[in-house]
């Protein structure tokens, strides 16, 4: 209920109260009396709300969110940084710092991909469309196979095949997980003739199990291959690459890759914290580091053969990252598509996003590892319960009338379903099964 309502609610209480028959000067004092009143309440009222601002509707939701023991919120636009919230050390919370260095799994796509498509950017590499084999010497240059179960394709492979992860190369995973399954060269820091001998050992252990550009598949082959045609057409080595098209190209302070090692597996490999992971949002959204031709091409969707697939775990995919479309049981649904949310999950909680459609960024921070990884599933339901309050403020909503809403039952704030409230109830109850 707003101020004035609250106001008009008191006065109309007081006044329809039936006196006795009193003189009109009695009467009068009565009715004084209950404007007083009336008042005082107004101006505790206002008191109550003198310090709400946009955000501080949002901060007492995240409070009182017990699921997660430690994590980070953030929110920007093309003005900078909205919003920042890290908790602090309560009975419910450890402390949770936007400088901590966490470990991001599958978080690391998105830029690592991003992070190439620097190459383009600049030149280095011709174009988005160009063969993998005009740089890599040991890669079949035969593009006379179109049928990738009757022959070998591997000849038709580009560079935005492998960005998109569509080049055909799948190592059996489902989606929803990302690295290589059990042991590879991948796993091995320094494997036999480096990172250009384990690169070469993957592309001739693995064969297509779809033509390029018709088949999707979620894992680290690509990008590791990617990182080979980069270092034939750059000169340079994988963490001089790393260095001048992330680092320095996104301003980054905290993060490294495979910590710094000569293998890294770049599907997987950043260690960062959020206030890096922030920067690199920014510029995927202004395109201020690739430019607004190739951020356009990479935000494309290069899986519409997926896209009336059921029960979609996070929608189509582009570059390193996914066309959002939550645990769809319905595909990719018009609805999906007009809300134009990128986003790229990773394995331990860490959530980032960027809302196209309203022209703004948001990441949840979360590092559940070792002990409590079963609660690691927990976080992009956090992401999923605060977005449309984000929405609200974003789109200048009254602060006040935020206050009175985000912690009670309001329909157009709503997100999530009794599913999902189970799993993550069920998270905290009984961890494991969250695992199953």
């Amino acid at each position: 209920m707003t101020k004035a309502l609250c106001v008009l609610a008191l006065v109309a209480a007081a006044t329809a109260h039936s006196f006795p028959r009193e003189g009109g000067v009695v009467r009068a004092a009565r009715r004084q009396e209950a404007a007083r009143r009336a008042a005082a309440a107004a101006a505790a009222d206002d008191d109550a709300f003198e310090n709400v601002t946009a955000w501080s509707a949002l901060t007492e939701q995240l409070d009182g969110w017990v699921l997660g023991k430690g994590f980070a919120v953030t929110v920007g636009n093309a003005s900078g940084v909205q919003y920042e919230y890290e908790t602090a050390a309560t009975k419910t919370h450890v402390a949770f710092s936007l400088h901590d260095v966490v470990e991001t799994a599958s978080t690391s796509k998105w830029p690592m991909a991003m992070m190439f498509a620097g190459l383009v950017a600049d030149g280095t590499i011709s174009s988005l469309d160009a063969l993998a084999s005009e740089y890599v010497p040991w890669w079949s240059k035969d593009t006379s196979c179109r049928n990738a179960s009757a022959c070998d394709a591997k000849g038709n492979i580009t560079v935005r095949h492998l960005l998109s992860f569509t080049s055909g190369f799948d190592d059996g995973e489902t989606a929803g997980g990302g690295a290589a399954p059990g042991k590879s060269c991948m796993d091995d820091a320094n494997p036999k003739g480096g990172y250009e001998g384990c690169a070469k050992e993957l592309y001739h252990a693995y064969n297509l199990t779809g033509s390029p550009g018709a088949a999707f598949g979620y894992n680290s082959l690509h990008l590791q291959l990617m990182g080979a045609v980069a270092t034939h057409a750059s000169g340079l080595g994988v963490q001089e690459i790393f260095a001048k098209y992330y680092v320095k190209a996104y301003g980054m302070n905290e993060t490294t890759c495979g910590k710094g090692g000569a293998n890294p597996e770049f599907a997987v490999c950043l260690q960062t914290t959020g206030a890096d992971y922030q920067k690199f949002l920014a510029a995927q959204l202004s395109g201020s580091v690739v430019g607004q031709d190739i951020m356009l091409e990479s935000e494309k969707d290069y899986t519409p053969f997926l896209r009336h697939n059921p029960f979609l775990p996070y929608g189509m995919y582009s570059f390193g990252h996914w066309l959002e479309c939550f645990d769809s049981a319905a595909g990719y649904t018009a609805a999906c598509e007009a809300a134009a949310v990128h986003c790229d999950p990773g394995a331990f909680g860490f959530y980032p996003l960027i809302d196209r459609k309203n022209g703004y960024w948001m990441q949840v921070v979360a590092f559940e590892t070792d002990l409590r990884y079963p609660f690691s599933g927990i976080p992009e339901y956090l992401r999923l319960a605060i977005k449309p309050l984000v929405d609200a403020v974003m789109r200048g909503d009254d602060p006040i009338q935020s206050e009175l809403t985000f912690g009670r039952h309001t329909p157009g704030l709503e997100s999530m379903s009794i599913g999902d409230v189970n799993y993550v109830t069920g998270c905290a109850l009984d961890p494991l099964t969250c695992l199953l």
